[in-house]
């Protein structure tokens, strides 16, 4: 094999290993927000929404709203918010949708009932994988 094919196939095996990290961080960063905010963050109960919108990509819905919610201290918030499918079905069966919100900064929230993923990490792992058994 040429000197210069070994070191092309080395660097793809790094952008990979690399990009996977990345992906890992990055879903990391994402579970540890998710549960941090549901640990010290206050909790309310947001008015029911009346209207959202819904993007589909690749098979997935993701849908956004206004949210309406007291804070502890008596301030009106209303803040626009992308929520899964499971904080759609809470609302279309009429029950009460619970958030966690940080004191210092309301508008920054995420639902009780809200699972945090593992998809950003197990692409992550697989792509740097992938990258150190294929290449």
């Amino acid at each position: 094999m040429k000197p210069s094919r070994q070191q092309g196939k080395l660097l793809f095996k790094i952008l990979g290993v690399l990009a996977g990290i990345v992906f890992i961080a990055f879903g990391m960063q994402e579970r540890s927000e998710l549960s941090r905010t549901l640990k010290i963050g206050k909790h309310a109960v947001v008015e029911p929404i009346t209207q959202y919108t819904e993007f589909k990509k690749s098979g997935s819905s993701t849908y956004t709203a206004e949210f309406r919610f007291k804070t502890e201290s008596g301030q009106q918030m209303v803040v626009k918010h992308s929520f899964p499918e499971e904080v759609l079905a809470e609302f279309k069966a009429n029950r009460p949708v619970e958030i966690a919100y940080l004191p210092n900064d309301p508008s920054s929230f995420v639902f009780v009932k809200q699972a945090s993923s593992w998809t950003l990490v197990l692409v992550g792992g697989a792509l740097a994988l992938a990258a150190l058994l294929l290449l």
